[in-house]
Protein backbone atom coordinates (compact mmCIF):
# COMPACT_ATOMS: atom_id res chain seq x y z
CA UNK A 1 0.00 0.00 0.00
CA UNK A 2 2.54 2.40 0.91
CA UNK A 3 4.73 1.67 -2.29
CA UNK A 4 1.21 2.46 -4.59
CA UNK A 5 1.29 6.08 -2.48
CA UNK A 6 4.36 6.56 -3.33
CA UNK A 7 3.83 5.96 -7.13
CA UNK A 8 0.95 7.91 -7.22
CA UNK A 9 3.04 10.50 -5.51
CA UNK A 10 5.52 10.78 -7.69
CA UNK A 11 3.04 10.53 -11.21
CA UNK A 12 1.19 13.45 -9.55
CA UNK A 13 4.58 15.59 -9.14
CA UNK A 14 5.35 14.63 -12.83
CA UNK A 15 2.04 15.82 -14.21
CA UNK A 16 1.83 18.73 -11.79
CA UNK A 17 5.53 19.64 -13.30
CA UNK A 18 4.52 18.91 -17.10
CA UNK A 19 1.39 21.17 -16.40
CA UNK A 20 3.64 23.71 -14.62
CA UNK A 21 5.95 24.01 -17.44
CA UNK A 22 3.25 23.58 -20.25
CA UNK A 23 1.58 27.57 -18.68
CA UNK A 24 5.28 29.04 -19.60
CA UNK A 25 7.41 29.82 -23.02
CA UNK A 26 10.78 28.37 -23.49
CA UNK A 27 13.72 29.59 -25.19
CA UNK A 28 16.37 26.69 -25.09
CA UNK A 29 18.86 26.29 -27.91
CA UNK A 30 22.71 25.88 -28.26
CA UNK A 31 25.44 28.86 -28.92
CA UNK A 32 28.41 27.53 -30.31
CA UNK A 33 31.64 29.88 -30.42
CA UNK A 34 30.50 31.53 -27.27
CA UNK A 35 32.51 30.37 -23.96
CA UNK A 36 32.15 32.46 -21.35
CA UNK A 37 30.20 35.19 -23.07
CA UNK A 38 26.91 35.68 -21.57
CA UNK A 39 23.53 35.06 -23.18
CA UNK A 40 20.97 37.90 -22.33
CA UNK A 41 17.40 37.46 -22.87
CA UNK A 42 15.74 41.07 -22.75
CA UNK A 43 11.88 41.50 -23.52
CA UNK A 44 11.37 44.52 -26.30
CA UNK A 45 9.04 47.23 -24.77
CA UNK A 46 7.90 49.92 -26.68
CA UNK A 47 9.97 52.41 -24.53
CA UNK A 48 12.77 50.21 -23.33
CA UNK A 49 14.71 46.18 -23.56
CA UNK A 50 13.70 45.28 -20.17
CA UNK A 51 16.52 41.84 -19.14
CA UNK A 52 14.74 38.79 -18.37
CA UNK A 53 16.88 36.37 -17.91
CA UNK A 54 20.92 35.91 -18.41
CA UNK A 55 23.59 32.66 -18.52
CA UNK A 56 26.97 32.34 -18.68
CA UNK A 57 27.54 30.03 -21.42
CA UNK A 58 29.45 26.99 -20.84
CA UNK A 59 31.80 25.30 -23.48
CA UNK A 60 29.00 23.42 -24.66
CA UNK A 61 26.95 26.44 -25.72
CA UNK A 62 24.06 25.27 -23.97
CA UNK A 63 20.92 27.63 -22.46
CA UNK A 64 17.03 27.52 -21.54
CA UNK A 65 14.72 30.41 -20.35
CA UNK A 66 11.65 30.05 -19.43
CA UNK A 67 8.44 32.64 -18.32
CA UNK A 68 5.25 32.93 -17.41
CA UNK A 69 2.46 32.61 -20.18
CA UNK A 70 1.83 35.49 -22.69
CA UNK A 71 -1.21 36.86 -22.97
CA UNK A 72 -0.14 38.73 -26.18
CA UNK A 73 2.51 38.04 -28.65
CA UNK A 74 5.56 39.57 -27.50
CA UNK A 75 9.45 40.62 -29.12
CA UNK A 76 12.29 39.35 -27.20
CA UNK A 77 15.94 39.64 -27.92
CA UNK A 78 18.72 36.78 -27.61
CA UNK A 79 22.25 38.80 -27.12
CA UNK A 80 25.50 38.67 -26.88
CA UNK A 81 26.24 42.07 -27.08
CA UNK A 82 24.39 45.12 -28.73
CA UNK A 83 25.45 44.90 -32.30
CA UNK A 84 25.31 40.70 -32.03
CA UNK A 85 21.57 39.21 -31.62
CA UNK A 86 18.37 37.55 -32.39
CA UNK A 87 14.74 38.97 -32.86
CA UNK A 88 12.22 36.43 -31.90
CA UNK A 89 8.20 36.81 -31.71
CA UNK A 90 6.95 34.45 -29.14
CA UNK A 91 3.07 33.70 -28.36
CA UNK A 92 1.65 32.56 -25.27
CA UNK A 93 3.20 28.90 -24.60
CA UNK A 94 5.42 28.48 -27.37
CA UNK A 95 8.93 25.88 -26.49
CA UNK A 96 11.54 27.45 -28.96
CA UNK A 97 14.89 26.15 -30.10
CA UNK A 98 17.76 28.30 -31.74
CA UNK A 99 21.24 26.88 -32.65
CA UNK A 100 23.60 29.62 -33.46
CA UNK A 101 27.43 30.50 -33.66
CA UNK A 102 27.98 33.12 -31.37
CA UNK A 103 30.50 34.82 -33.65
CA UNK A 104 27.59 36.11 -35.66
CA UNK A 105 24.08 35.36 -34.35
CA UNK A 106 21.88 37.17 -37.17
CA UNK A 107 23.16 35.40 -39.93
CA UNK A 108 23.94 31.84 -38.33
CA UNK A 109 20.34 31.21 -35.99
CA UNK A 110 18.19 28.28 -36.96
CA UNK A 111 15.29 28.18 -34.79
CA UNK A 112 12.22 25.85 -34.40
CA UNK A 113 8.80 25.94 -32.57
CA UNK A 114 8.03 29.98 -33.65
CA UNK A 115 6.30 30.49 -37.03
CA UNK A 116 6.26 34.47 -36.49
CA UNK A 117 9.99 34.39 -35.46
CA UNK A 118 10.84 32.69 -38.63
CA UNK A 119 8.70 35.13 -40.41
CA UNK A 120 10.85 38.06 -38.62
CA UNK A 121 13.65 36.39 -39.52
CA UNK A 122 12.87 37.05 -43.23
CA UNK A 123 12.13 40.26 -42.86
CA UNK A 124 15.16 41.13 -40.97
CA UNK A 125 17.33 39.36 -43.68
CA UNK A 126 15.27 41.35 -46.72
CA UNK A 127 16.10 44.27 -44.42
CA UNK A 128 20.04 43.42 -44.47
CA UNK A 129 20.04 43.02 -47.62
CA UNK A 130 18.17 46.28 -48.76
CA UNK A 131 20.36 48.08 -46.44
CA UNK A 132 23.23 46.68 -47.88
CA UNK A 133 22.49 47.54 -51.20
CA UNK A 134 21.31 51.15 -50.30
CA UNK A 135 24.54 52.30 -48.42
CA UNK A 136 26.77 50.58 -51.71
CA UNK A 137 24.85 52.79 -54.14
CA UNK A 138 25.29 55.89 -51.75
CA UNK A 139 28.92 55.06 -50.88
CA UNK A 140 29.20 54.72 -54.95
CA UNK A 141 27.07 58.27 -55.68
CA UNK A 142 29.35 60.06 -52.60
CA UNK A 143 32.74 59.01 -54.36
CA UNK A 144 31.75 60.55 -57.80
CA UNK A 145 33.73 63.24 -58.98
CA UNK A 146 31.19 66.76 -58.28
CA UNK A 147 31.70 67.13 -62.07
CA UNK A 148 31.44 63.00 -62.66
CA UNK A 149 29.25 61.21 -64.97
CA UNK A 150 26.01 62.05 -65.48
CA UNK A 151 25.15 59.07 -67.32
CA UNK A 152 26.55 57.04 -64.13
CA UNK A 153 24.76 59.13 -61.62
CA UNK A 154 21.58 58.70 -63.50
CA UNK A 155 21.94 54.71 -63.48
CA UNK A 156 22.83 54.91 -59.68
CA UNK A 157 19.89 56.71 -58.40
CA UNK A 158 17.69 54.53 -60.69
CA UNK A 159 19.04 51.54 -59.45
CA UNK A 160 18.38 52.93 -56.02
CA UNK A 161 14.37 53.97 -56.75
CA UNK A 162 14.15 50.50 -58.12
CA UNK A 163 15.89 48.67 -54.51
CA UNK A 164 13.24 50.57 -52.35
CA UNK A 165 10.22 50.13 -54.59
CA UNK A 166 10.80 46.39 -54.91
CA UNK A 167 11.55 46.32 -50.96
CA UNK A 168 8.73 48.59 -50.54
CA UNK A 169 6.51 46.29 -52.74
CA UNK A 170 7.59 43.43 -50.89
CA UNK A 171 6.46 44.50 -47.38
CA UNK A 172 2.89 45.70 -48.95
CA UNK A 173 2.17 42.04 -49.91
CA UNK A 174 3.65 40.76 -46.50
CA UNK A 175 1.37 42.70 -44.33
CA UNK A 176 -1.90 42.30 -46.36
CA UNK A 177 -1.07 38.23 -46.73
CA UNK A 178 -0.39 38.81 -42.85
CA UNK A 179 -3.23 41.20 -41.51
CA UNK A 180 -3.36 39.29 -37.98
CA UNK A 181 0.21 38.88 -37.51
CA UNK A 182 2.22 40.96 -34.96
CA UNK A 183 5.56 40.12 -37.30
CA UNK A 184 3.00 42.40 -39.58
CA UNK A 185 3.53 44.98 -37.14
CA UNK A 186 7.29 44.58 -37.04
CA UNK A 187 7.74 45.24 -40.78
CA UNK A 188 5.99 48.52 -40.97
CA UNK A 189 8.63 50.24 -39.13
CA UNK A 190 11.35 48.92 -40.82
CA UNK A 191 14.07 51.51 -41.16
CA UNK A 192 16.83 52.08 -43.14
CA UNK A 193 21.05 53.03 -42.25
CA UNK A 194 20.41 56.71 -41.72
CA UNK A 195 17.13 55.80 -39.26
CA UNK A 196 14.71 56.69 -42.28
CA UNK A 197 11.64 54.49 -42.64
CA UNK A 198 10.74 52.41 -45.51
CA UNK A 199 7.50 52.97 -45.40
CA UNK A 200 5.47 56.75 -44.75
CA UNK A 201 2.14 56.78 -43.24
CA UNK A 202 1.74 59.76 -45.04
CA UNK A 203 1.83 58.33 -48.37
CA UNK A 204 -1.88 57.39 -49.26
CA UNK A 205 -0.78 53.51 -50.81
CA UNK A 206 0.97 53.28 -47.68
CA UNK A 207 -0.67 54.22 -45.23
CA UNK A 208 -3.15 51.09 -46.67
CA UNK A 209 -0.91 49.05 -45.18
CA UNK A 210 -0.63 50.61 -41.17
CA UNK A 211 -4.43 51.27 -41.41
CA UNK A 212 -5.18 47.39 -41.91
CA UNK A 213 -2.34 45.88 -39.40
CA UNK A 214 -4.02 48.34 -36.94
CA UNK A 215 -7.31 47.15 -37.16
CA UNK A 216 -6.90 43.13 -37.74
CA UNK A 217 -4.69 43.39 -34.64
CA UNK A 218 -7.20 45.81 -32.23
CA UNK A 219 -9.94 43.38 -33.13
CA UNK A 220 -7.58 40.56 -31.39
CA UNK A 221 -5.51 42.42 -28.93
CA UNK A 222 -7.48 45.65 -28.15
CA UNK A 223 -5.77 46.10 -24.84
CA UNK A 224 -1.71 45.24 -26.03
CA UNK A 225 0.59 48.76 -25.79
CA UNK A 226 1.80 47.93 -29.22
CA UNK A 227 -1.62 47.77 -30.70
CA UNK A 228 -2.95 50.89 -28.90
CA UNK A 229 0.48 52.09 -30.28
CA UNK A 230 -0.23 51.30 -34.37
CA UNK A 231 -4.05 52.21 -33.87
CA UNK A 232 -2.98 55.79 -32.49
CA UNK A 233 -0.58 56.26 -35.14
CA UNK A 234 -2.70 55.85 -38.20
CA UNK A 235 -5.75 58.26 -36.25
CA UNK A 236 -2.43 60.76 -35.66
CA UNK A 237 -1.69 60.49 -39.54
CA UNK A 238 -5.36 60.54 -40.13
CA UNK A 239 -5.55 63.60 -38.15
CA UNK A 240 -2.70 65.18 -39.48
CA UNK A 241 -4.76 65.12 -42.95
CA UNK A 242 -7.32 66.68 -41.78
CA UNK A 243 -5.57 69.86 -40.27
CA UNK A 244 -3.93 69.99 -43.37
CA UNK A 245 -7.03 70.05 -44.79
CA UNK A 246 -8.12 73.20 -42.78
CA UNK A 247 -5.01 74.78 -43.19
CA UNK A 248 -5.36 74.48 -47.30
CA UNK A 249 -9.07 75.92 -47.20
CA UNK A 250 -8.02 79.02 -45.06
CA UNK A 251 -4.61 79.33 -47.80
CA UNK A 252 -7.13 79.36 -50.70
CA UNK A 253 -9.43 82.00 -48.72
CA UNK A 254 -6.46 83.96 -48.34
CA UNK A 255 -4.59 83.47 -51.40
CA UNK A 256 -3.45 87.17 -51.43
CA UNK A 257 -1.20 86.25 -48.96
CA UNK A 258 2.57 84.36 -50.27
CA UNK A 259 4.16 82.50 -47.58
CA UNK A 260 8.04 82.61 -47.34
CA UNK A 261 9.94 79.76 -48.34
CA UNK A 262 13.76 79.44 -47.27
CA UNK A 263 14.87 75.95 -48.67
CA UNK A 264 18.08 74.32 -49.34
CA UNK A 265 19.44 73.75 -53.12
CA UNK A 266 21.46 70.38 -53.68
CA UNK A 267 24.65 72.43 -52.60
CA UNK A 268 23.09 73.30 -48.95
CA UNK A 269 23.20 76.65 -49.93
CA UNK A 270 19.45 78.57 -48.06
CA UNK A 271 17.81 80.28 -50.87
CA UNK A 272 14.70 82.64 -50.00
CA UNK A 273 11.50 83.17 -52.19
CA UNK A 274 11.65 86.63 -50.82
CA UNK A 275 15.20 87.44 -52.44
CA UNK A 276 13.33 87.16 -56.18
CA UNK A 277 11.16 90.10 -55.26
CA UNK A 278 10.42 92.28 -58.54
CA UNK A 279 10.84 89.41 -60.45
CA UNK A 280 7.68 87.42 -62.39
CA UNK A 281 8.31 84.10 -60.60
CA UNK A 282 6.85 80.62 -61.18
CA UNK A 283 6.64 79.06 -57.72
CA UNK A 284 6.47 75.54 -58.49
CA UNK A 285 5.90 71.60 -57.02
CA UNK A 286 7.52 68.74 -58.56
CA UNK A 287 9.56 65.02 -57.34
CA UNK A 288 12.00 63.38 -59.20
CA UNK A 289 9.22 60.34 -58.63
CA UNK A 290 6.62 61.81 -60.38
CA UNK A 291 6.61 61.62 -63.94
CA UNK A 292 4.51 64.47 -64.52
CA UNK A 293 6.60 66.46 -62.82
CA UNK A 294 9.12 65.44 -64.78
CA UNK A 295 7.46 66.03 -68.86
CA UNK A 296 6.07 69.46 -67.27
CA UNK A 297 9.70 70.65 -66.37
CA UNK A 298 10.67 69.37 -70.32
CA UNK A 299 7.56 72.29 -71.47
CA UNK A 300 8.61 74.90 -68.56
CA UNK A 301 12.23 75.04 -69.73
CA UNK A 302 11.23 76.22 -73.41
CA UNK A 303 9.02 78.97 -71.58
CA UNK A 304 12.57 79.58 -69.28
CA UNK A 305 14.99 79.56 -71.99
CA UNK A 306 12.96 82.05 -73.61
CA UNK A 307 11.87 84.46 -70.67
CA UNK A 308 14.40 84.30 -68.01
CA UNK A 309 16.76 87.10 -69.41
CA UNK A 310 12.98 89.96 -69.33
CA UNK A 311 12.71 88.89 -65.53
CA UNK A 312 11.17 85.40 -65.44
CA UNK A 313 12.30 82.77 -62.60
CA UNK A 314 11.43 79.75 -61.81
CA UNK A 315 11.95 78.89 -57.92
CA UNK A 316 10.97 75.00 -57.40
CA UNK A 317 10.44 73.26 -54.67
CA UNK A 318 11.04 69.03 -54.34
CA UNK A 319 8.95 67.25 -52.41
CA UNK A 320 11.36 64.47 -52.53
CA UNK A 321 13.27 62.05 -49.40
CA UNK A 322 16.77 61.14 -51.19
CA UNK A 323 18.52 64.05 -51.99
CA UNK A 324 20.41 61.58 -54.44
CA UNK A 325 17.24 61.27 -56.72
CA UNK A 326 16.54 64.67 -56.23
CA UNK A 327 20.03 65.94 -57.43
CA UNK A 328 20.21 62.79 -59.94
CA UNK A 329 17.05 63.99 -61.87
CA UNK A 330 18.16 67.94 -61.71
CA UNK A 331 21.22 66.83 -63.68
CA UNK A 332 19.94 64.34 -65.94
CA UNK A 333 17.00 66.54 -66.79
CA UNK A 334 19.13 69.72 -66.74
CA UNK A 335 16.92 71.83 -64.82
CA UNK A 336 18.60 75.80 -65.17
CA UNK A 337 16.66 77.34 -62.34
CA UNK A 338 16.67 77.55 -58.53
CA UNK A 339 15.65 74.24 -56.90
CA UNK A 340 15.16 73.38 -53.40
CA UNK A 341 14.44 70.91 -51.23
CA UNK A 342 13.28 70.33 -47.09
CA UNK A 343 13.69 66.53 -47.99
CA UNK A 344 10.32 65.58 -46.13
CA UNK A 345 8.51 63.87 -48.77
CA UNK A 346 5.02 63.81 -48.83
CA UNK A 347 4.97 65.94 -45.38
CA UNK A 348 7.10 69.02 -47.22
CA UNK A 349 6.63 72.20 -45.37
CA UNK A 350 5.98 74.14 -48.43
CA UNK A 351 4.12 72.16 -49.95
CA UNK A 352 1.69 72.20 -47.05
CA UNK A 353 1.95 75.77 -46.42
CA UNK A 354 0.89 76.06 -50.61
CA UNK A 355 -2.04 73.68 -50.31
CA UNK A 356 -0.33 71.68 -52.67
CA UNK A 357 -2.77 68.55 -53.24
CA UNK A 358 -0.92 67.08 -56.54
CA UNK A 359 2.24 67.17 -58.70
CA UNK A 360 2.67 68.76 -60.47
CA UNK A 361 1.69 72.51 -58.90
CA UNK A 362 2.57 76.16 -59.04
CA UNK A 363 1.58 79.30 -58.74
CA UNK A 364 2.76 82.24 -60.86
CA UNK A 365 3.71 85.40 -58.91
CA UNK A 366 3.66 89.31 -60.12
CA UNK A 367 6.54 91.42 -59.49
CA UNK A 368 4.62 93.13 -57.14
CA UNK A 369 3.96 89.69 -55.35
CA UNK A 370 0.51 88.74 -56.06
CA UNK A 371 -0.49 85.53 -57.16
CA UNK A 372 -2.00 85.88 -60.37
CA UNK A 373 -2.20 82.33 -62.08
CA UNK A 374 -2.16 78.99 -60.49
CA UNK A 375 -1.26 75.47 -61.61
CA UNK A 376 -1.00 77.48 -65.13
CA UNK A 377 0.93 74.59 -67.56
CA UNK A 378 1.62 74.63 -71.55
CA UNK A 379 0.16 77.28 -73.96
CA UNK A 380 -1.51 78.80 -70.67
CA UNK A 381 1.45 79.35 -68.62
CA UNK A 382 3.56 80.85 -71.31
CA UNK A 383 0.76 83.27 -72.41
CA UNK A 384 0.20 84.00 -68.59
CA UNK A 385 4.05 84.87 -68.25
CA UNK A 386 4.17 87.09 -71.00
CA UNK A 387 1.15 89.15 -69.80
CA UNK A 388 2.88 89.22 -66.46
CA UNK A 389 6.19 90.67 -67.85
Amino acid sequence: MRQLNYIISILLFFVLLTGCHQNKYQIKGNIKNAEGKTLILEKMQLDRNLIIDSVKLNEAGSFAFRGERLSVPTFFKLKLSPKNFVTLLLDSTEHVSVTADGQNLEDTYRIEGSIESKKVQILNQRLKNLRESVDSLLALYESLPENGSTSQKTKIGQELSTELEEHKNFVGSFVMDNPRSFASYYALFQRLSDNTMVLNVMDKKEQVYFATIATSLNLLYPESPRVKQLYNYVLSAKAQERAQKITEKLQEEAEETIPEIKEKNVKGKEIALSSLEGKVVLLSFWASWNEASRRANDHLKKVYNQYNDQGFEVYQVSLDRSKVLWENAIIKDELPWINVSDLRYTDSYPARMYNIKQLPANYLISRDGEIIGKNLFGDMLEEKVKEAL
